[in-house]
């Protein structure tokens, strides 16, 4: 008996980290009652119960005094922070998560125009015109980077593939940290807004549309450009670093005379 019971709450803990996984629940949210998941799930509270203490003591979920079970550990941590380390001090390596982003965005922007469901197109539209009256107001382009991932994470969940959703997370988080302020120049710069909201535009126009060739070719050319502007910043980053430096080594040489 004892033996089904804890095969019971194994499968109890797999369901339950599947619903986690698929909800797309983020760390410190609270997860319903015993009460209310017993009566969803259609099981004993007692093999429930068992079931978060395993996820528990994976790391995953933590009950806390005074009621309340949460979120300890997000699935979508997938990247590992030695990782996420490495990419916040070598900049450069942007690069490489914008390579793994072309692929990911193309494939992703495909399924969406293949899979997506009323409401999906609802959010994609939502989260597009969010993003562009921020552009036409030109406020805070932190703000407006991280509504330009909003709409690119709306199609990858109108992709309805959990893999591609988690992996994605994991990088546009990784980008905001890598190119923040790289981001801020590429929002205040003119020839650059206006491209960026046409693709956009084009991008989420094919999902929509149910065309998936067209939607996959609009995510890889958008990333083509940001890539080709970040080095462009980049370069010109460079030269003004570089003019910065022997402006000073002048001016040294003026207070010596």
């Amino acid at each position: 008996k004892n033996m089904n019971k804890s095969r019971l709450s194994d499968q109890i803990a797999e369901q339950l980290e599947s619903i986690i996984a698929e909800g797309g629940l983020e760390v410190g949210q609270r997860i319903p009652s015993e009460r209310k998941l017993a009566e969803r799930l259609n099981v004993s509270r007692p093999s429930l119960r068992e079931a978060i203490q395993k996820l528990a003591c994976k790391g995953l979920l933590e009950s806390k005094q005074g009621g309340g079970t949460y979120i300890k550990q997000s699935m979508n941590n997938g990247l590992t922070d030695p990782l996420l380390d490495l990419l916040k001090e070598r900049p450069e390596f942007r690069f490489d998560v914008l390579e793994v982003r072309h692929a990911i965005d193309g494939q992703a922007a495909y399924y969406a125009a293949l899979r997506a469901t009323d409401q999906d197109r609802q959010q994609i539209r939502e989260a597009y015109e969010k993003m562009v009256a921020l552009h036409q107001t030109g406020g805070d382009p932190l703000e407006e980077a991280k509504a330009d991932a909003a709409f690119h994470l709306s199609i990858t969940e109108a992709s309805h593939n959990v893999v591609t959703l988690h992996v994605m997370r994991s990088l546009v988080s990784i980008l905001h940290d890598s190119i923040k302020n790289n981001l801020d120049k590429l929002y205040t710069i003119p020839r650059v807004s206006e491209p960026l909201t046409n693709q956009h535009r084009n991008l989420m126009e094919a999902v929509i549309a149910g065309d998936p060739e067209r939607a996959r070719l609009a995510a890889q050319e958008h990333l083509v450009f940001v890539e080709e502007s970040l080095q462009e910043i980049d370069k010109e980053q460079a030269r003004h670093e570089r003019f910065l430096r022997q402006a000073s080594i002048l001016s040294l040489d003026e207070t010596e005379e």
